[in-house]
């Protein structure tokens, strides 16, 4: 799966064996992922921005997607910035496994006035959803604010059975 920056160059490209005895599954170049935006050129910054974790969550979803080549991004990454620089709306899909780091990231967007909403689904990656899965969730996004960041911090709370 190759990637270009905003002047049609190769920036980034990874590949994947499917056969069960390898070792190896995942082969990327040495780029760092930090200063990559996958898929640049195909990006429009003035429209709402779906990124998802990795590469094959982004099979399904619709244009305007991209991907974070893993699961964080902050201000050290270059596509932050550039979301930041466009006041970009952008919708957060990552993996049910990084949903702490999904509200992370919402938090550290909306400290800079980025209108953030995060998919709230649960069961399963967005690179094994339909197309028509993939929409449901994304229209159903909920909003990130200080108010949502606390229902989700309290629906976090473990706590024992007063019986």
């Amino acid at each position: 799966f190759p990637s270009f920056d905003k002047n049609q160059n190769l920036n980034f490209f990874l590949g994947r064996s499917f056969l069960k005895e390898e070792k190896l599954k995942y082969r990327n170049c040495s780029a760092k992922r930090k200063d990559v935006i996958f898929k640049e050129f195909d990006i429009d910054f003035s429209k709402t921005l779906f990124i998802a974790e990795g590469v094959f969550d982004l099979l399904n979803m619709p244009d305007n997607s991209t991907c974070l080549l893993g699961s964080w991004m902050d201000k050290n990454y270059a596509l932050f910035n550039k979301i930041v620089e466009n006041k970009t709306p952008v919708v957060l899909c990552l993996d049910p496994d990084a949903a702490d780091k999904a509200q992370k990231i919402a938090k550290k967007l909306h400290e800079y006035c980025i209108d953030v909403k995060v998919s709230q689904h649960r069961e399963k990656d967005f690179g094994d959803m339909t197309k028509n899965e993939i929409n449901y969730w994304l229209n159903n996004a909920k909003p990130y604010n200080n108010l949502s960041r606390i229902e989700y911090l309290i629906k976090g709370i473990s706590s024992g059975s007063m019986f």
